[in-house]
């Protein structure tokens, strides 16, 4: 989850910290490219869940039975955005920068990726609960639009087939 925040709080990293992570894991995490929450809007995972809860939201269930909560923030209270995006349709970018896509692993698996000056900014956010007896547990969050997990070859036939189709229509962007 570190990897969709632009900083985190001193507590969240007092408590990774005292969990085993040294901090140049942190900041390791930190560093990676994808959707980042800007800091003036969350800096950890209490801040994202109570800001974001506390607006309209969408229920929606993934093809894995996760939850997926989906809201967009009012540009009144975010006039700057919470965060920025990482992936976009290929639709959504010009025929200029399809041209320079370029395919690398993302998580084991090769995707394509796309050079930009500065990542969209948006007011939408995800989240994703996975279901459990006593409630939920929170597996992941990112600002942008909801997409399919990365391809992994341990999901069923079905699963992997959606999840690819998605992303050979999208693209990660990656900020120079």
């Amino acid at each position: 989850m570190l990897r969709h925040f632009e900083t985190i709080n001193d507590f969240t990293q007092k408590k990774l910290l005292s969990n085993g992570y040294s901090l140049s894991q942190i900041q390791q995490e930190l560093s990676l490219p994808g959707s980042k929450f800007f800091t003036h809007f969350a800096n950890d995972i209490n801040e994202l869940l109570e800001k974001v809860l506390q607006h309209q939201y969408k229920k929606s269930t993934g093809i894995n039975g996760n939850h997926i909560i989906e809201s967009e923030l009012p540009l009144s209270e975010y006039p700057k955005g919470i965060g920025t995006k990482a992936v976009l349709s290929l639709d959504e970018i010009s025929k200029e920068q399809q041209a320079q896509i370029f395919y690398e692993k993302n998580r084991n698996f090769s995707l394509a990726h796309l050079v930009v000056e500065d990542l969209p900014v948006t007011n939408l956010c995800n989240m994703i609960l996975k279901p459990i007896p006593e409630g939920y547990v929170f597996i992941s969050a990112f600002s942008g639009k909801s997409a399919m997990p990365i391809p992994d070859y341990k999901m069923t036939n079905k699963q992997f087939d959606t999840c690819k189709l998605f992303w050979n229509q999208h693209v990660f962007l990656k900020k120079k």
